[in-house]
Parts: C-alpha cells; structure tokens; sequence
C-alpha cells in the first residue's frame, strides 16, 4: 500500500530510511535529512553543472552535518583520469594522492562536459533566433492597423506557410558544395547575410555576440548543420497507468427504521439492542462480504460497539465483494452513555436534526446522556479527531450539573474504533500500549521479560499486569 510522503509514518524516522532520487526526483524535493546522513550521488555520462549541483543540494546541510560520496561507472572513472591526466602534462606538475580521484578532478570533469553542452546547443539556440525571425517576420505581412482587412484563406495560408520550416532537406544542397571548416560565429553570419526575409538587427547583434563570447575558435563543418535536426529534450519519465474502474453497481435506498428514532426519545426505557437484530449489529458485521470478514475474530472485539444494517448496505448488486464500498467511519451516537452505535450519514443526518430541535426545545434531560460525535481517522501527528470533546458533540455537553461525571469513550474502545477507520497516529503512550494489545504485539522498548519470551519460538505466554497475551514469533 502507498502512502503519501506527508502522512507515511515513515516521515518521522528519516534516519531509519534510505531515498533513492533519480535524475527528475531532484527536482522539487525537499526532505528534512537528520545530521549525520550521507548521500551517494552517480556520476552519468555528459553530466553538467547544473544537473550536478541540483542533485548535491539535496543534502541541505552540506558541511555542516551532511556529507556526499561519488559513485562512477568505468567509462567515467575513465574519463575522469584521461582528463586528469592531460591537466597534469599541461601543468607539468604532479601533485601528492594522484592515483586517486579527488572531489577537484570530478569538479574538473563536471566543468569540461559543460562546456561541451554548451557549445554545442549554441548552434541549435543560434537556429532558433532564425526561426522566431522567420514567423515575426510573417506576422508583421499582416496589416493590424487596418480594419477593413479581410482575413481570408489565402492570407492565412501564406502567413502560415511563411512559419513553417523545410521539413526536407535535398542530398545535393547539403553535400554538393565544398566541405569547409568554421567557426559558429562564422557559419551563422553568412546565415544572416543570406535571408530572405526582414532580420530584427538588435536579435541579430545580440545572438552573434553571444557566438562570439562563447563559440570560441572551435570549428565545424558549416554543411553538416542543415543536416542535424536532433534537439536537445529534456529525458522525461514515461509512466503508463492502467486504473481499473470498478463497473456500475445500483446503490442500496437508505432506511430510517424506527429504532432509530426512539433512539431519540429521553423519556422512554432504554433499548435493549440485542433484541433488535435485524437492526443493530456488532461491529464486525460492518465486514459482512468483505473478504476481512474470515479473519477479524467477530467475538474478539467490545460488545457495547454496535453497528446498524443500514450501515452495512451500500449497493443492492448481489455476489460482488464490497471491499471497494467499505464505509468510512465517521459519525458515532453514544447511546444512554453505555453503547456507541455507528451510523450511516443518512441516519446521523436525521439523528442530528432530531437532536438539535430537542435540545433547543429543552426536552433533553440534563445531563444529556445520549450523543452524536464525529471521530476522524489520526492521518497526521497531533491532529485532533474530535471524539471525546463536550463542545463539538450534538448537543453540546456544557452547562452541566456539578459533580456530573462526563462520558469519555475508553482507549479499549477507541483503539478498535482506530483499526476499523485506518488510525495511523496515537495520541499517547496508553493509546499505543492499548492498541499493540488489541494486536497481540508487542512494542519496543521491550522489558527483560519479553525479550526472553520472544527469543523463543513458537507461540509463548507472557503475564503481564494480570493479563495474559499471545506473542506469535
């Protein structure tokens, strides 16, 4: 199962965590690395600064409690020594360490492959200002100022074909003329010079510069450009999803029964459920054909949790699992402050309308002992789930007598409240302790005890606190 970074659990122990970034992952990424944690970047073919040094900033702390190692292939272990090599002939010096690779030989190499991409995308970005010309130029054929101007096909068509490029370039113009060596300021120049249509000379100026400032003396055959139609792409991920939408179901109506409605009524005897069973569940009823249902030990889990049928009935298909429409709990009715009852949101609607208007009307005795709450999964760390709270519950419980004990809903509940809605945070230690024991686990930091039962194998018996737990190894 897939979580997302923010709410994995695994965001709070980065320490107990190893990232693998490719190059596209660098990009946008901001993980909160401990002190101490150490990056192995690999050092591909071509591999320039910028690439470079957006994968080393990953370490955010660099020098100051992060550290970088470099990992090669041989073709650039190669590469690297070729070059160190020739910086050592030029320098005519060798200096101490050289048989081995420091961070200013990779430094070096980083730097002479970017000044190979660099020259060679000045020709490609040379050709482009060509481009752009060639359509600014079309665009102007059109008189703006002119209002009476008809826009029709053939004008349209000779401003489009004015944009395109020669998508075919014939044999004989690209190889019949006499090889000959230039340099990119050159070879641009006389491209300059011999188009046929108007040049923006500040465009102009400004790109033979740039050739002039970088193209150096390096030169080129001038024949072969028409020929290179390659553009430098940036490498993109290519991910193919295949989502299997599942097929239409007919929804089941919802139900009001009328159970649920003298669940409102104060001033009738309290209901005993168990005499409703067309009506009220255990909680485990809730699986009913999930494929969980096998294994979720119905009589293992609290016996004042209830559940309705109308909770469990989402579609009318018969034979289908309803894994795929597994309600979501959300809303709960304390009942006589002693059963917690799960409703649908189509019965807590109708309850809550139903209590609010007793409550206004002042029909509800004081204190309230029957309530509505929304309990919300912990996705993240110290988010509240509003369970538990007097204020948010319908009615509020304020204004209550003196000496009133309030209802709180005990951990032994609200942990399998918790594994049913998908909990992935505690709020305390109790809550972890309850759950782990709901489980059958047990947790670290464990006592002396327990690592001697858990050294065993098989199944052993652990007494603890007048408990006794099943520790499966």
């Amino acid at each position: 199962m897939r979580y997302p970074s923010a709410t994995s659990p695994a965001s709070e122990r980065l320490d107990r965590c190893i990232f693998y970034l490719d190059e596209i992952h660098t990009r946008g990424t901001d993980f909160k690395f401990p002190v101490g944690f150490k990056a192995a970047v690999t050092l591909g073919i071509n591999l320039t600064k910028d690439r470079f040094v957006q994968a080393c900033m990953r370490m955010r702390k660099l020098g100051s409690g992060h550290s970088l190692t470099f990992w090669s292939s041989n073709e650039v272990h190669q590469q690297i020594e070729t070059l160190k090599n020739k910086t050592l002939h030029i320098n005519h010096k060798r200096r101490k360490g050289d048989g081995r690779n420091t961070l200013i030989d990779i430094l070096r190499w980083v730097y002479d492959n970017t000044e190979k991409a660099t020259w060679g995308g000045l020709h490609y970005w040379a050709t482009q200002s060509l481009s752009f010309q060639r359509k600014v130029s079309a665009f102007q054929s059109i008189d703006w100022n002119n209002n009476q101007q008809q826009f029709s096909d053939k004008l349209m068509k000779d401003s489009a074909m004015g944009c395109l490029e020669p998508q075919v370039i014939e044999l004989k113009l690209m190889y019949e003329a006499a090889k000959t060596l230039q340099t990119l300021l050159e070879i641009h120049d006389l491209r300059y010079q011999h188009t046929s249509y108007q040049v923006c000379n500040d465009i102009r100026g400004a790109v033979l510069n740039r050739l002039k400032v970088y193209g150096g003396t390096k030169q080129r055959l001038s024949q072969l450009l028409d020929g290179e139609q390659q553009r430098e792409l940036e490498q993109e991920l290519e991910e193919e999803r295949q989502i299997e939408l599942s097929p239409p179901f007919n929804p089941c109506k919802p139900i009001l029964h009328e159970e649920i409605k003298r669940l409102c009524d104060m001033d009738d005897v309290a209901m005993n459920l168990k005499q409703y069973p067309h009506i009220f569940r255990h909680l485990p009823y809730a699986l009913t054909g999930t494929t969980f249902f096998s294994d979720c030990q119905a009589d293992s889990w609290q016996k004042n949790l209830w559940v309705l049928t109308e909770f469990q009935r989402v579609i009318s298909t018969q034979g289908k699992s309803l894994n795929p429409f597994l309600r979501p709990l959300r809303w709960i009715l304390i009942y006589r402050n002693q059963e917690l009852i799960l409703l649908s949101p189509f019965e807590a609607n109708w309850v809550m309308g139903r209590l609010s208007e007793l409550h206004r009307k002042g029909k509800l005795m004081n204190p309230v002992s029957t309530t509505l709450c929304l309990l919300l999964p912990r996705m993240k760390r110290n988010q509240f789930i509003f369970i538990n709270t007097p204020t948010l519950t319908v009615p509020p419980l304020v204004g209550l007598p003196r000496h009133t004990v309030e209802f709180v809903t005990s951990n032994d509940c609200l942990v399998q409240l918790f594994i049913f809605n998908g909990t992935l945070y505690f709020e305390s230690i109790d809550e972890q302790t309850a759950y782990c024991q709901c489980l059958i686990l047990c947790p670290k930091p464990r006592s002396e005890q327990e690592e001697k039962l858990l050294n065993k194998a098989g199944l052993e018996q652990m007494n603890l606190s007048a408990n006794i737990y099943i520790v499966s190894i």
